[in-house]
């Protein structure tokens, strides 16, 4: 127990959620939901807190459903037609508060001498494409801060072109991280310009992770917590990875 209250913690200090590709065949979709940081797992998401939902590009929804494994949850869901599939695991808020002590879970009334709370949000997102999906075209699908794709192409010695937006706007000066799990460890740090726009390098092969976070100071509780804090994660691959 105090092992899972450690690991759960890490995420106030820069844990995160993402979606790794588990195995797709043919209409089978089954992706891993993984907690930690810079691509490494370290712990494991609490399944009561996890909403998961996948948008398809005709603009229907689909349900996935969720099973928990030993150091992930694995996300599964069947599709009919081909096109784009959007998939998202949404982590439900949580408080922690800042003590002498270190972070402990729950609103700062709870406990004495905090020096600083905040509530959490994450979400995770993978684009998936099926069969002859056509031309991708990039659009904001969920969630109150989202990083979507030009193009789901992703070649190494070229640049990903990324849109932040947050509540729907254009999120300028945004610090957009990229991860590459081949690597585990951050390859590149860009901020968005005043449209929202990020361009990334892609240095090598395999998976990415796309990594913005934004704090807004207006989304508070008094006694509860002085801020909220939105994190978004996207997983795309190479061309050719497998």
């Amino acid at each position: 127990m105090k092992m899972r209250k450690r690991a759960l913690t890490l995420m106030a200090q820069g844990h995160e959620i993402w979606l790794e590709k588990a195995k797709i065949e043919g209409g089978s979709v089954e992706l891993a939901l993984l907690y930690g940081h810079n691509m490494r797992a370290d712990g494991i998401a609490d399944p009561e807190k996890i909403t998961p939902i996948v948008y398809s590009s005709d603009g229907t929804t689909l349900e996935p459903t969720m099973a928990s494994k030993e150091d992930h949850h694995l996300m599964t869901f069947q599709v009919e037609k081909e096109g784009y599939y959007t998939a998202i695991i949404d982590l439900a808020s949580i408080i922690f508060s800042r003590t002498k002590e270190g972070y402990q879970v729950g609103p700062r009334f709870k406990f004495k001498d905090v020096i600083y709370a905040g509530a959490f949000h994450q979400m995770a997102k993978r684009i998936v494409p099926i069969g002859d999906a056509g031309a991708y075209s990039g659009e904001l699908v969920h969630g109150i801060l989202e990083i979507v794709p030009k193009d789901i192409r992703c070649e190494v010695g070229s640049e990903v072109e990324l849109n932040v937006s947050y509540e729907g706007k254009n999120l300028a000066s945004a610090e957009v991280k990229a991860v590459s799990k081949k690597e585990g460890k951050e390859m590149a740090l860009v901020t968005t310009d005043e449209n929202g726009i990020a361009k990334v390098p892609i240095a090598c092969e395999g998976e990415w992770m796309f990594l913005v976070r934004h704090r807004d100071p207006t989304k508070k509780v008094s006694e509860e917590y002085d801020e909220s804090v939105f994190v978004s994660t996207l997983v795309m691959e190479t061309r050719g990875a497998e």
